[in-house]
C-alpha cells in the first residue's frame, strides 16, 4: 500500500507544476484555435505582410457604408456586374487582396474569393473572424 500512496504522491508531485506550466507558459498553443480554411489568414499574419494588400469587403453597400477597412472597396456578389470593373481599375497585380465580410459565420468572402480566383485574381485570402476580427483587433 505505501508504494501505490508513493506513486501517486510522485504523480501529484509532477501534476502541479506541469498544469501551471501549461496554463501560464508564453508560448503554450492555442488549444481552442481553429484550424484555418483553404485559403483563410489570421489578422496578424495579414497584416505582417505589410502594405501591398488589397482590401475587399463584401458585405451589403449599407455596412461598408457605415464603417470598413481603411482603403477597402466594396465588391459583392449581388452588385458583381457594377463592382468588379471599379476592383480592376485599382487593383494592381501582385497585391495580396484579403477579402472580408461579417464574421467568421459568414460565407460572402469566401464566395467573393472564389469568384475573383474564377477571374485570374491570385493571390486572394480571407480573413478569419471577418469585420468582428478587424475590429477587435484595431
Amino acid at each position: 500500500m505505501t508504494a501505490v500512496r508513493q506513486a501517486l504522491l510522485i504523480l501529484l508531485a509532477a501534476l502541479i507544476p506541469a498544469s501551471l506550466t501549461a496554463a501560464f507558459h508564453p508560448r503554450r498553443p492555442a488549444w481552442s484555435q481553429e484550424a484555418l480554411a483553404p485559403g483563410e489568414e489570421t489578422l496578424p499574419t495579414i497584416l505582417n505582410w505589410g502594405d501591398n494588400l488589397f482590401w475587399v469587403d463584401a458585405r451589403s453597400a449599407e455596412d461598408y457604408a457605415a464603417e470598413h477597412v481603411p482603403g477597402a472597396i466594396l465588391l459583392n456578389l449581388e452588385d458583381w456586374d457594377r463592382l468588379f470593373p471599379k476592383f480592376l481599375d485599382r487593383w494592381s497585380p501582385g497585391q495580396r487582396v484579403v477579402v472580408y465580410c461579417s464574421a467568421s459565420t459568414c460565407e460572402l468572402s469566401r464566395d467573393v474569393a472564389e469568384r475573383l480566383r474564377k477571374n485570374g485574381i491570385s493571390p486572394v485570402f480571407v480573413l478569419k473572424g471577418g469585420w468582428e476580427a478587424w475590429k477587435s483587433k484595431r
